[in-house]
């Protein structure tokens, strides 16, 4: 497998694996995680899973050339959410989720950060975005953990729910990331 693996203190963030399939499925098809992302729909679909699956395991050849990475988390050695960053070459975008049965226990805020600040040893941006729905406060509460600012408001495609949905767009400086969280 090729890419970046990132370790903290509790979990693994490595690069996803057509392997991974069965237990996406598992996670990804809770209708409380997918309604809540912009492009996984409810059902989940194994044919565009698998695909996806192709498509984000082969993208860390062109790294950091391609336009999106994805880290799957894992947690003793299970898979329990992912985290990724789209647009690499413009304002990286960063989305994740979370399987239902680890929420509310700080992991997703411990992903996000560990591949922000990832991000922003290995790449030059100046920036980064993230747009959360509004219907969803756990995933804002993330963001602002993680140092992101509220900058407006827009609307995400919602494949589970077939319709646009209200959200949140947020965004973190460099320089912002930096002073508050003193990396090194």
């Amino acid at each position: 497998m090729s890419g970046a693996v990132i370790k903290t203190d509790r979990l693994v963030l490595r690069p996803p694996a057509v392997s991974d399939l069965e237990r996406c499925a598992e996670l990804l098809g809770d209708h409380e995680v997918a309604k809540m992302l912009a492009r996984v729909p409810h059902p989940y679909d194994l044919a565009k899973g698998r695909e996806f699956l192709r498509r984000s395991a082969a993208n860390w050849a062109h790294w950091p050339a391609g336009d999106d990475v994805v880290f799957f988390v894992t947690r003793d050695n299970d898979l329990i959410g992912g985290v990724s960053v789209r647009a690499l070459q413009d304002t990286p975008l960063i989305g994740y989720w979370l399987g239902r049965s680890h929420w509310g226990n700080g992991l997703m805020t411990e992903a996000v950060f560990a591949v922000v600040d990832w991000l922003f040893r290995v790449m030059n941006h100046q920036l980064i975005a993230s747009e959360a729905m509004t219907d969803n406060p756990a995933s804002l509460k993330v963001m602002q953990k993680t140092g992101f600012r509220t900058v407006g408001r827009t609307e995400r495609d919602s494949a589970s729910r077939g319709c646009k949905v209200a959200a949140i767009r947020t965004e973190l400086r460099r320089a912002d990331f930096l002073d508050s969280f003193k990396t090194a």
